[in-house]
């Protein structure tokens, strides 16, 4: 479940929400799952897409019953393994695995849903090789002040040895900020006097104290980063630098150093390419690799470290640490 909420960010929800097909006469199976180089397999989400004239709620639009199974394949494409799939009694549409089971590193993977109606739904995926957090650098540092033009601080910076790549393409990287603030003893949504003590310039701006809770502020990314983003040293790791603008909160930070697959590539792509041109309310034509069905199956490898950043004005004992 925690991997569905790290990448819901990138909109996977306005797939959920809306059919990407104009003219389509029957909703589609969306799927949402993730695999981690060397962690458990996560949940795997399945939906149908609903007309934008529709009322969108999860329930009426979680496909139940499904018959789901993810599956390793062999070198030569065989099943060398398979993992079946339940779906939850507390989250309808939502499946976990059977049994406990790891996700090899340079495995590649097939996802295989069959609804109780309309055709399977399949995807697969390659998981990059691991990634191993070297060092870090300023992981105490300030943010800059955004009344002077000549403040300039030092940035975060995370050092990672990524693993051999079997990519016709570079690595490319997305940093994952999360709030370790404790949330929790701050009321859901604060007026702005105490918003603006935790919330960083841009994202305060952004902050109705009306509409919007601080959690939902929690997790921010810096989409994806390519060569130009990030330093290749010569003993074979890279350095990537925070923007500041993935930091929503002032205080202690999770920084996540991400490699993804070729899906999750596209799919982010795609997706960042088009909402620079796109009219309010006008759906992305996202580049899938989903048969009989659309949103993601995608596999990624990743790093982390911390950094406590502090705001320009105030000290970090005004700032909620989590115990």
């Amino acid at each position: 479940m925690r991997r569905l909420l790290l990448f819901a960010i990138f909109g996977l929800a306005a797939l959920v929400g809306c059919d990407t097909a104009a003219l389509e006469t029957e909703s589609q199976v969306v799927v949402e799952a993730y695999l981690e180089a060397g962690e458990p397999m996560d949940s795997v989400r399945l939906t149908r897409t609903a007309r934008a004239s529709a009322e969108y709620t999860p329930e009426r639009t979680a496909v139940q019953g499904a018959d789901v199974q993810v599956q390793r394949l062999n070198d030569s494409g065989g099943v060398a393994a398979t993992v079946p799939y339940t779906e939850t009694d507390s989250t309808d549409g939502l499946y976990i695995p059977e049994t406990p089971a790891t996700v090899e590193p340079q495995g590649t993977y097939r996802l295989r849903a069959a609804p109780p109606e309309g055709p399977v739904v399949t995807a697969e995926t390659t998981v990059p090789a691991p990634v191993e957090a070297v060092r870090t650098q300023n992981d105490t540092t300030t943010y800059p002040d955004p009344d002077d033009e000549n403040s300039d601080p030092p940035q975060f910076e995370l050092t990672v040895r990524p693993g051999p790549s079997a990519l016709e393409r570079q690595n490319v990287y997305v940093l994952t900020s999360r709030s370790l603030l404790d949330l929790q003893s701050i009321p859901a949504s604060p007026p702005d006097s105490v918003a603006g003590r935790l919330l960083t310039p841009f994202y305060l701006e952004q902050y109705d104290a009306d509409s919007d809770t601080l959690a939902s502020f929690r997790v921010n990314s810096s989409g994806l980063l390519n060569e130009a983003n990030f330093t290749s040293n010569d003993d074979g790791t890279v350095s990537i630098t925070l923007p500041w603008l993935a930091v929503a909160f002032y205080g202690p930070n999770q920084i996540r150093a991400s490699v993804v697959d070729d899906n999750l590539y596209d799919f982010l792509r795609t997706q960042s390419a088009q909402q620079m041109s796109l009219a309010p309310g006008e759906i992305p034509n996202i580049d899938e690799d989903i048969e009989n069905g659309t949103g993601i199956f995608g596999s990624f490898a990743e790093a982390s470290g911390k950094v406590l950043i502090r705001p320009p004005d105030l000290t970090v004992d005004d700032i909620p640490l989590r115990p």
